[in-house]
């Protein structure tokens, strides 16, 4: 049976504002020596989000320069939005948060957003081994438009519905890491850079029969399978993991979003990424979040 944290643990790990700054503190500092060289320790400034060095009176805010600097929320709601995050399987909507702690809509949006980015994967190590990598499309199908948005469609010289939606290429590191990029089509020179950029030279590249994957075989092992054939798998090769990341993505926006736009689709699509990325590690996920939150 897999580990789990539970909302009992969380609430008594964290049940008040003064436990979750010490968490940031800790996370941010550790044993930090002071600027003026003393072994002092720093304590808590009463009513002031701030610790104050013993000796020399030098003061540190661990929230600055994070998404909870000069927040007016309390603390505690952003752990218990991380905590929902890191215990669901499809993501939280804004709206259950506002629910749930009693906020505006909006003040749970940005909230919820702020998240997101604290989530993201900042590292520029290129993925390597076993990569997948495939595209997928994101939008309103014509059929269900408004009726007038539908009319616009039918004269805007547009040829499927495809070319409604948001294309994202999607690269898949098998047992780790997921990198997506929109882009403006599926075609060699709107792939190929960050294709190149994203997975290491040498790789094992898997993809399907697309004619824009068939130019990287200079750089990597390419291998492929022709879905138009019925080849979805020979041995190892298949695209299979990142077909179901796909699924993934598309639940959560579906079934807790509902809808989700072109602006904001990276922050949600890094979301599912990061819970992807830990899904086996789900005891884990809170702290994660909490270190990329204090970083």
């Amino acid at each position: 049976m897999k580990k789990r944290y539970t909302i009992t643990q969380f609430r008594q790990d964290y049940p008040n504002d003064d436990v979750c700054l010490d968490k940031v503190f800790q996370l941010r500092y550790g044993n930090l020596v002071c600027k003026c060289g003393s072994e002092g320790t720093f304590s808590r400034v009463k009513n002031r989000r701030s610790y104050q060095c013993s000796n020399c009176s030098f003061q540190i805010y661990p929230t600055q320069g994070t998404i909870l600097e000069k927040t007016r929320i309390p603390l505690t709601y952003w752990f218990y939005a991380a905590y929902l995050q890191s215990v669901t399987r499809n993501g939280v909507a804004a709206k259950e948060l506002e629910r749930q702690l009693n906020i505006c809509y909006h003040t749970a949006l940005r909230m919820s957003h702020q998240l997101k980015i604290a989530m993201a994967d900042k590292s520029d190590k290129p993925l390597e081994g076993i990569i997948e990598a495939d595209e997928s499309w994101f939008g309103m199908s014509v059929r269900n438009m408004h009726s007038h948005k539908r009319a616009a469609f039918a004269t805007s010289g547009k040829k499927n519905s495809l070319e409604n939606k948001t294309t994202v290429l999607g690269m898949l590191e098998r047992n780790g890491r997921v990198v997506t990029k929109i882009i403006e089509k599926a075609t060699v020179e709107h792939v190929e850079e960050h294709i190149r950029t994203n997975i290491k030279i040498g790789s094992q590249l898997l993809t399907d029969a697309a004619q824009m994957y068939k130019s990287f075989n200079d750089a990597y092992f390419h291998n492929y399978v022709n879905h138009d054939k019925n080849e979805f798998v020979r041995g190892k090769v298949h695209t299979q993991t990142i077909e179901s990341f796909w699924s993934h993505l598309k639940r959560t926006i579906r079934g807790t979003h509902v809808h989700v736009s072109v602006k904001h689709l990276p922050k949600y699509m890094d979301e599912v990424a990061f819970r992807w990325q830990y899904k086996e590690r789900q005891d884990e996920m809170f702290d994660i979040i909490l270190k990329k939150i204090a970083s």
